[in-house]
Parts: structure tokens; C-alpha cells; sequence
């Protein structure tokens, strides 16, 4: 089922608050000697931490999708885009990047992270287990609140593909955003049909 999207910008959340967050995030991290972060979109092509090594993996019981609206970054509330978000899901499984920072990382090291990914407050910061390589390592992601007002639901193809077509932000096309999520993707031998698909509809339409 699909949501509207929002009319208006959403409000950013204080940076009391997004501190708070990533204080209580790093006290429940289960294995405080390694701190990773698993990407499943932009993150894989544009990290804003740095890193030791960068390894594809596989996160099971999630999927990846555009069921974000954005109405800022890659689009306006008169013409939204699409975000990528993660969703629990226990037939599905979501591939992606997972990315090893260094022994000496600090909170304040992942104060961008959080200022990228928790800005409205419209994600779930949380630890999940994601296969690499045959062992199972503890990693850092993102998951859409679903009762978040910039939830979009489920949309088809052809519905994502029309917002994408037409939706631009402060940072950019987001077509654009969604051709290098696509292509970084291919680049760790990732291949995800529906994305390509949209993609292929985006470019269709912007033609």
C-alpha cells in the first residue's frame, strides 16, 4: 500500500536529540571492539566515514527499495523523489557493502553519518548480523520507521519510476542518485532486476 507524499518539508529533528540517538546506538552495540556500517545505496558510492576495508555481504530478512519520499535532497514537496530505505522483510534478503571503519573511531567521527542518515528521524538505527564471506559480522544500517511521514509504501514500477523522472533536490537529479546507486551496485557484482527496471523506465521517460 502506498502513502502520499508529504505537502510540505519535514522538520529536522534537534541536534540534542540526534546526539542522543547516536550515544544510545554506540551503548548497545554488541561487539564495541569493531564498529561496521552496512550500505545498501548512496553509502556504497559517497561514505562519509572513513574505512579500512569495503566487502560485499548479505543482510537476510530485509529488502531494499525506493519507500522513502524525499522532499529535499533529491526532491520538493511540489515534485518528490524517491530515497532508498531498508524494510524488514523475512523472505527477502537485501545485498550491499559492508564497510569496517578504524580501531580508533569515535562518536564524533560518526556524527555525519548520522547528521546524513538521521536528520528527520525517519530511519531506525540498528545492529544486524550480515554474511560475509561464509561468517556472520555484526554491522550498523538504517531501517525505514514505517510510521514515518515520509514512508512511502509500496509503489509499482511504473509509479516509481514517474516520481524519479521528475524529481531534483539540493543535492542533485534524482535519477542521478538512483543510476549510481545501480551502477556501484554492479561494481560488487550486485545485480538487482527491479532496480534495473526502474532505471530503465526512468531513462525511458526522461527521453
Amino acid at each position: 500500500m502506498a502513502n502520499q507524499p508529504p505537502t510540505q518539508l519535514v522538520e529536522p529533528i534537534s541536534e540534542v536529540a540526534r546526539a542522543e540517538s547516536l550515544r544510545e546506538t554506540l551503548a548497545r552495540i554488541p561487539d564495541p571492539d569493531c564498529i561496521r556500517v552496512f550500505g545498501y545505496a548512496s553509502l556504497m558510492w559517497k561514505p562519509c566515514f572513513e574505512f579500512v576495508s569495503a566487502q560485499k555481504g548479505c543482510l537476510h530478512g530485509y529488502r531494499r527499495g525506493c519507500s522513502i519520499w524525499s522532499v529535499f535532497a533529491r526532491g520538493t514537496p511540489e515534485a518528490p523523489g524517491l530515497g532508498f530505505a531498508l524494510e524488514k522483510n523475512d523472505a527477502a534478503h537485501c545485498e550491499g557493502v559492508v564497510f569496517t571503519l578504524p580501531d580508533s573511531v569515535c562518536e564524533n567521527d560518526l556524527q555525519p553519518l548520522w547528521e546524513r542518515e538521521m536528520w528527520t528521524n525517519a530511519y531506525s538505527a540498528e545492529w544486524v548480523s550480515v554474511a560475509v564471506d561464509g561468517k556472520n559480522l555484526c554491522a550498523l544500517t538504517f531501517v525505514i520507521r514505517k510510521d514515518h511521514p515520509q514512508y512511502a509504501g509500496r509503489l509499482s514500477v511504473e509509479e516509481q519510476a514517474a516520481y524519479i523522472a521528475q524529481a531534483s533536490g539540493k543535492y542533485g537529479e534524482c535519477h542521478e542518485y538512483l543510476a549510481q546507486t545501480v551502477k556501484a551496485l554492479e561494481t560488487h557484482d550486485v545485480h538487482d532486476p527491479e532496480l534495473r527496471k526502474i532505471l530503465s523506465r526512468v531513462e525511458e521517460l526522461k527521453n
